[in-house]
């Protein structure tokens, strides 16, 4: 299955709270969700909510994205955060790399949601990574929870935005990989290789070696 195809990390947490029985859990997940600035998808859920306590039929809630980057709309954001969708909800790789966004166990750790991060070579197989959650994260809770995971991105990606801009604005506009480069995309290739974007923008090498960085890149330069 391509990114393209897979579900979107918010309408999931939204289908599985309409299909709550608990209207009480239902009313809460709006708080949540209303907290972060979805303030009309909190409102069908509430509505949802009333309309089980009154024994009305229900009605699906819309999901509607807020884009937190100032040079992407509510839309350009959407198709990105969909574009950047490359693994399950519970997926760990040897790599270490998690979640939908399949966001590095370092970035956690830049982030300050983890430590230690290290290599592990468990019961004589490959050495894979892994590291140790703060509290109250752990490993279980992040992999079964798709909106935390999108809430880690988000703060991920205003980072990254934030760098890019920063130190490697005159890459902006320049042709790479026979496309020209655009926040989007540059921020896309943070997400894979994290501080060695520098090197990915000065070296063909690089940008042939790390094809899944090249590829990220691919599909998300010119979204916004």
């Amino acid at each position: 299955m391509n990114a393209t195809a897979k579900a979107n990390p918010l309408v999931d947490f939204v289908k599985q709270s309409m299909d709550l029985e608990d209207a009480t859990e239902i009313a809460r997940r709006a708080d949540v969700l209303e907290g972060m600035g979805y303030e009309r998808t909190a409102s069908h859920l509430r509505e949802h909510a009333t309309r089980m306590r009154s024994g009305l039929p229900r009605r699906h809630a819309p999901i509607r994205f807020r884009s937190p980057i100032p040079e992407a709309s509510d839309e350009q954001w959407a198709r990105f955060v969909r574009l950047m969708q490359v693994g399950d909800v519970a997926a760990v790789t040897p790599t270490g790399q998690v979640g939908i966004f399949q966001t590095r166990l370092k970035r956690l750790e830049d982030l300050g949601l983890v430590r230690d991060v290290r290599r592990v070579r468990r019961d004589g197989g490959a050495p894979s990574w892994t590291a140790t959650f703060k509290p109250p994260l752990t490993l279980a809770r992040l992999l079964s929870d798709p909106l935390l995971q999108y809430r880690i991105f988000v703060v991920s990606m205003k980072r990254y935005r934030d760098e890019v801009l920063a130190r490697h604005r005159d890459a902006i506009g320049k042709e790479i990989e026979g496309k020209p480069a655009t926040l989007s995309g540059l921020i896309a290739v943070s997400q894979h290789a994290g501080p060695a974007l520098g090197s990915w923008l000065a070296s063909e090498a690089d940008r042939k070696r790390f094809k899944q960085t090249t590829a990220a890149y691919g599909r998300t330069t010119g979204v916004f």
